[in-house]
């Protein structure tokens, strides 16, 4: 059963990330009226008119209707127009289309929420624990994760918080992403992942690297491990596990540890 509450809310949202509402009516063919309707709650729109609407801002229905908390979470980066505007131009919806012929049973199988680990460039000796959501838009997947760096003075004041966002791509079995920072607006990461499938539980293992746009970050590389945590979109309860841990804690999962730690860089085949 949808939320209409959620998805007023949300629309209205959507409306900050244009110019104005009458020029949005007009691309997406709704009659200004009508959709002044639906940002004051007083009429839900038809089924075509959703679709219309969810099209043009590159989302699916259902995630119009989800909780405006994690709809924010995932649509505030400063880089949501780019990559809505970037799904609509030719050549991406080619390439799109042709990663689509192969995928397009598997997708839905990657989509929700992990934990990602990975070493820490900043904190030497301990493990960064992310929060990584990977969602569906229009049969293609996307994906926003965010990073909380705690003060070293033990207060537990978060420092640092960035937030990425950007696209992911099945290919061959290999999972691909390619992401921006959308807070400080200066990164940009890309990773390998590989899918084990002999756990009972979901794990994915690979590589991710980054480029800075200063020069005083130079480019990293690191192993990166992914625990698969649960179906939809990223929660408040989620974002407060994102934190440094010591490589020994008991609330890293061991297979994570053992793949961080072993001495070969390679993924072993499954």
């Amino acid at each position: 059963m949808h939320n209409q509450e959620n998805f007023q809310e949300n629309l209205k949202m959507l409306c900050e990330q244009v110019g104005t509402v009458s020029e949005m009516c007009r691309r997406v063919g709704i009659n200004r009226q009508q959709f002044n309707k639906y940002l004051a709650g007083t009429h839900q729109p038809s089924k075509s008119n959703l679709r219309s609407i969810a099209n043009f801002f590159g989302l699916s229905n259902d995630i119009l209707f989800s909780n405006p908390n994690d709809f924010r979470s995932m649509i505030e980066g400063g880089h949501f127009h780019l990559f809505r505007n970037l799904i609509q131009t030719p050549k991406m919806l080619m390439f799109i289309n042709e990663l689509l012929q192969e995928n397009d049973s598997s997708l839905s199988e990657l989509t929700g929420v992990y934990e990602r680990y990975h070493h820490s460039s900043i904190y030497k000796g301990k493990i960064v624990r992310s929060v990584f959501c990977i969602y569906e838009k229009n049969g293609m997947l996307m994906h926003y994760y965010i990073e909380r760096f705690p003060n070293q003075d033990g207060s537990g004041k978060i420092d640092y918080h960035f937030k990425y966002h950007g696209l992911t791509f099945l290919i061959s079995s290999r999972i691909f992403c390619i992401d921006f920072e959308s807070i400080q607006k200066n990164e940009i990461t890309f990773t390998n992942l590989a899918a084990v499938s002999r756990n009972s539980r979901k794990f994915v293992f690979g590589v991710s690297s980054g480029i800075a746009a200063t020069m005083v970050r130079q480019p990293v590389a690191a192993k990166v491990a992914m625990h698969f945590v649960t179906k939809g979109l990223m929660k408040k309860e989620h974002i407060r596990r994102a934190t440094v841990l010591s490589p020994d804690d008991p609330s890293i999962p061991k297979e994570v540890v053992d793949y961080l730690g072993a001495g070969t860089s390679s993924i072993d085949p499954v």
